[in-house]
């Protein structure tokens, strides 16, 4: 059962790549109207989108990558806090695909897209403390410490120079989101290498 566990934990990376082409793709496909400064990525799922599904079903599917992760990281846990952690990732795949079934200009929308965020660094906090706990790994304090750091950091740039858009701060929690998930991947991949 360790070796599914293991061969499962590829979908955190696998998770970054696709979230990025999606988001790349619906940008080169609408870039005769989204701009980086003014717009937010939900938009791509929106009315104005050329191709909404595009955006939102790979929202879908990048959400369903995110819970298999967190799936993976409860099954390869050997203490309470990193199966809570690898809980509340499976939660925040949850919220990501709910972003797609909610596409911009729907009422829940806003609602399931703050929360992703939320659930998503509440994710990583737990689960590198988790590890660091278990491993006592530099990756794994690192991870702790940006994932704890990342919202109030948000809130000071903003209230020093404020986000220009939805999109410029988004990319900023993805940033976050996806270099930490790197941080526990390679955490758990080199437990591989050891067991």
């Amino acid at each position: 059962m360790e070796k599914y566990w293991r061969t499962l934990l590829h979908t955190g990376p696998i998770a970054v790549v696709v979230a990025w082409i999606v988001i790349g793709l619906s940008w080169h496909l609408n870039s005769d109207w989204f701009i980086f400064t003014k717009h937010a990525y939900s938009d791509f799922g929106g009315s104005m989108s050329c191709c909404p599904e595009l955006y939102n079903y790979g929202l879908m599917l990048v959400g369903l990558l995110l819970g298999l992760y967190g799936i993976s990281i409860t099954g390869l846990a050997i203490n309470k806090i990193e199966v809570m952690g690898g809980s509340y990732m499976i939660v925040a795949g949850v919220f990501l695909a709910l972003i797609g079934i909610f596409p911009s200009g729907t009422r829940p929308h806003t609602f399931v897209s703050t929360w992703f965020f939320i659930q998503a660094d509440i994710a990583l906090i737990i689960t590198s403390l988790g590890l660091w706990k278990r491993l006592r790994s530099a990756l794994a304090f690192a991870g702790f410490a940006s994932s704890l750091a990342a919202f109030p950091i948000a809130i000071i740039l903003d209230s020093i120079f404020g986000w220009p858009s939805a999109a410029v701060i988004e990319t900023y929690g993805i940033i976050v989101i996806d270099i930490v998930s790197i941080f526990i991947y390679i955490d758990y991949y080199k437990l591989k290498q050891t067991d």
